[in-house]
């Protein structure tokens, strides 16, 4: 089951990134994915299958031989959602639900021959064997070999569980008293414990990853840390409760309890996160900001998760002698708890509760639920006493980004973080949207508006000006009829209102995943020419890649504008699947052009970034528009280039070619720089990057 675990969770990250491929990166397409994997779980938990060793290993077969196929299936998948779009989220839900469906059989196959001491154990080993497969594939499986190679490592090491569960015996119960006692609690109250312990874990995990993005960074690295964390922490507390407390039950109703007080503590220290980077910063530079992670996730936590692993030990052994029967519908219930837990904190709690909303809404529901068990009052006090307590979320403290700033300070201490947070700027806006938290602000001194995703500064109307208006400019001189343009990423939408100010547009669509930032124009409207109140324009909330797979649009321009490839989700718009797909959707003489930043990576994974682009675009030229900071990769003029642009170019094709060079290319399945650039973020690389741009050729 150790072994299980990881291959489980490989298997769930794999085919969660394939998902994201054919759904995009929406809250929508998110939620289907997570709902559809852990739908499967629910629902292989509550078949009946037969016990015993041999269906398991069956069941792990099955999985194996369907992450084998995968390739297959998400081509028919793709091919479906391109036919019928209004189909595309049940392609993508059945494209993991049958895998799903056989990996949430494993444990209730062995457990109903284990009895409840064994049983424990087993689901302890097996949250831990995903706590290895989690570091295993954010560290070194997808970096190293990428997506498809892991899952056939998966796969492979899935078909070598499968057959070594048949060289062994079944389980066999090793005398727990619990084993041979009456059930302490109904088979209706377990499951709706399960439930509830798996509905607010799982809401506690979303509003964590939430927290880790906008205060430690939104890297696939800092991301898989915290769910390791999480995964962790549940398995210990599962330990735990396979002999405490004495009484199950009571561990039920105090587990609940627990989940939520202890949440609610951890969100005590949510102020101090950025205090605490600095902290770790100015004691070991970027090694003490890689050792803060884990050990500040596990704080804000506060230990919650141990609580919920408890919640669902104890409900094995409250089942007694019943856990044969019941085996397969707590696990199918805590799973079920879970799906409705990521949608609703996802979709609906996050974004329109706020941050201390949502963590109050789903603590408490966790200690009254314990109280509720127990009926007794007790496991809700400690929640309710905290409640009060919690403080309010300061947006000014997370919307700056102190955690990718940290290495400009020269002196990161504790005052500095208080005056760069508090000191020369007012907060105009903040809203934790579907996907990340959009926040404005504007400087008291110089009067620079700017625009924060998870505190990284995406547009401003200063210093950013030149690429965002240029951006704009540029591609549609060069286009000899741009009539249609396709703009991806609204920011600011200044690059939108450069778009529009240029003769011969006709049409403009915006596509914008983040609704928050489309309520964020507004205030960019003294310099961006208010282009979404432009009755050419056309704003699309939707997933870039999603909405072109399915559209059949064709565009004489297209200006991709997000930047920043090490951003979880953001990478998969820097693929050479996704400037092919560009590419599909030009009109004849169409023209391409892609933002890239200088800084926040080295000069390999530049270079990665050049040729890939090359690849796709063999006339390609480089403009910089920003020396040291910004420049934009222009693709189909065919080296043809008039006279009146504003900028010439640094590098024609052939010069793009000599520094790009030979090498790897950025794939959906191997997207190197998603995991190679986040190890620059705190090291300065513009000054190499511009002299590799700016060598003889």
């Amino acid at each position: 089951m150790l072994a299980s675990g990881a291959v489980s969770l490989t298997y769930e990250t794999v085919w969660i990134r394939r998902l994201s491929l054919l759904l995009g990166g929406s809250a929508v397409a998110t939620a289907v994915g997570v709902g559809a994997f852990m739908g499967g779980l629910a629902l292989g938990g509550w078949l009946r299958w037969p016990a015993g060793r041999r269906t398991y290993a069956a069941l792990e077969a099955g999985a194996a031989l369907l992450a084998l196929a995968m390739p297959a299936l998400a081509a028919v998948a793709t091919s479906v959602a391109v036919a019928w779009p209004s189909a595309r989220h049940l392609a993508g839900a059945l494209l993991v639900l049958p895998g799903a469906t056989l990996l949430g059989g494993t444990w209730p196959v062995l457990a109903r021959a284990a009895g409840g001491g064994l049983a424990t154990r087993l689901y302890a080993a097996n949250t831990a064997g995903a706590v290895v497969g989690v570091l295993a594939c954010t560290f070194a499986l997808l970096p190293t070999f990428g997506v498809r190679a892991t899952e056939l490592i998966a796969a492979s090491a899935g078909l070598a569980v499968a057959l070594a569960a048949t060289a062994l015996p079944d389980p066999v119960s090793e005398g727990h008293p619990d084993e041979v006692a009456e059930p302490s609690i109904s088979a209706g109250a377990g499951m709706a414990a399960a439930a509830l312990a798996g509905l607010c874990a799982t809401g506690l995990e979303v509003w964590w990853t939430r927290l880790a993005a906008v205060a430690l960074g939104a890297t696939v690295q800092t991301l898989g840390i915290v769910l390791a964390v999480f995964l962790a922490t549940i398995a210990a507390g599962a330990t735990l409760g396979r002999s405490w407390p004495r009484r199950p039950m009571a561990g039920v109703g105090w587990g609940l309890g627990s989940l939520g007080a202890l949440a609610l503590a951890g969100g005590l220290g949510w102020g101090q996160i950025p205090y605490a980077l600095a902290a770790a910063w100015r004691w070991g530079g970027v090694t003490g900001l890689d050792l803060a992670q884990p050990a500040l996730a596990a704080l804000v936590m506060g230990g919650a998760p141990a609580a919920s692993g408890l919640c669902f030990a104890c409900l094995v052994r409250s089942s007694g002698r019943a856990l044969p029967e019941r085996s397969g519908a707590l696990i199918g219930s805590n799973a079920l708890g879970s799906v409705v837990g990521a949608w609703v904190a996802g979709l609906w709690l996050v974004p329109a509760l706020e941050a201390r909303g949502a963590l109050l809404v789903l603590s408490l529901a966790a200690a009254f639920g314990g109280a509720l068990i127990l009926r007794s009052p007790w496991p809700a006090l400690p929640a309710l006493l905290l409640a009060p307590a919690l403080p309010q979320w300061d947006a000014r403290l997370f919307a700056v980004g102190v955690h990718l700033r940290i290495s400009d300070f020269a002196d990161p201490s504790a005052r500095a973080v208080h005056t760069f947070v508090d000191e020369g700027w007012e907060l105009l806006s903040y809203d934790q949207g579907a996907t990340a938290a959009v926040a404005v602000g504007r400087s008291t001194r110089t009067g620079n508006t700017w625009l924060s995703i998870n505190g990284k500064v995406d547009a401003s109307t200063g210093d950013d000006m030149p690429t965002q208006v240029l951006s704009g400019e540029i591609p549609v001189r060069i286009a000899p009829d741009p009539a249609h343009v396709l703009v991806v990423g609204l920011a600011s939408g200044v690059t939108a209102g450069a778009v529009l100010a240029q003769p011969g547009v006709e049409e403009l669509v915006v596509l914008e995943i983040e609704p928050a930032v489309v309520a964020a124009e507004p205030w960019f409207r003294p310099v961006n020419g208010s282009p979404t109140l432009d009755p050419r324009t056309t704003v699309v909330v939707d997933d870039a890649r999603a909405w072109l797979t399915r559209s059949g649009r064709r565009f004489d321009v297209i200006v991709s504008e997000p930047s920043n490839p090490w951003i979880s989700g953001v990478s998969s718009l820097f693929t050479i699947e996704y400037w092919t797909l560009l590419h599909d959707h030009l009109a004849p003489d169409g023209v391409v052009c892609q933002w890239i930043q200088l800084y926040g990576m080295g000069t390999d994974e530049l270079r990665g970034l050049m040729r890939t682009f090359r690849e796709v675009f063999p006339d390609a030229v480089l403009f910089e528009t920003i020396e040291g900071a910004d420049i934009l990769l222009v693709g189909g003029s065919g080296g043809v280039l008039p006279d009146d642009l504003p900028l010439r170019p640094l590098l024609d094709a052939r010069a793009v070619g000599v520094v790009a060079g030979r090498g790897w290319l950025h794939t959906d399945d191997h997207p190197v720089v998603e995991w190679r650039a986040p190890r620059w973020l705190h090291r300065d690389t513009s000054a190499d990057n511009t002299a590799l741009l700016h060598g003889t050729w």
